[in-house]
């Protein structure tokens, strides 16, 4: 099986069963983030430990494409236990490996680069990670997808 098939399995696998969708927790953050172009809305909620700064459970909710979702899953999977200057410094590099179409090198994530040969679909990937970073700036606030 090619490396680009792949890739597009674990971005099925991630949206049909997605992680991150319990929400059995109290989250001390949140965010809301909207992708007009696609019309993907999500919700991003988080527990982050004061005194570490890192992420410990992390969820979503939303109605969104299979990319966003499997994007929102992938972030799930990766972000417990990583301080939020880590998960912003991933969340550009994988934007810029899906802009400039390069190897990314977090390797948790590299199915996501599959979506660069999409360009009106690198938004939606991006939506969950621009999110997650809203909340930690402005908890409870709201993040709307520029359309280009």
């Amino acid at each position: 099986m090619a490396l680009n098939e792949l890739y597009q399995q674990a971005i099925k696998t991630h949206s049909k069963n997605p992680i991150g969708k319990d929400l059995s927790f109290e989250a001390t953050h949140r965010a809301e983030g909207y992708n007009p172009s696609c019309g993907d809305e999500l919700s991003v909620y988080l527990t982050l430990n004061k005194e570490s700064d890192k992420v410990t459970h992390i969820g979503f909710t939303g109605d969104a494409c299979a990319i966003c979702i499997a994007s929102a899953s992938l972030m799930c999977q990766h972000a417990p236990g990583k301080k939020t200057t880590a998960l912003i410094n991933d969340l550009n590099l994988l934007s810029q490996s899906l802009h400039e179409r390069s190897d990314l090198t977090i390797e948790t994530l590299n199915c996501l680069t599959a979506v660069s040969k999409h360009p009106s679909r690198i938004n939606c990937a991006l939506l969950p990670w621009k999110t997650l970073q809203q909340s930690f700036q402005n908890p409870g606030a709201s993040f709307i997808e520029n359309e280009k």
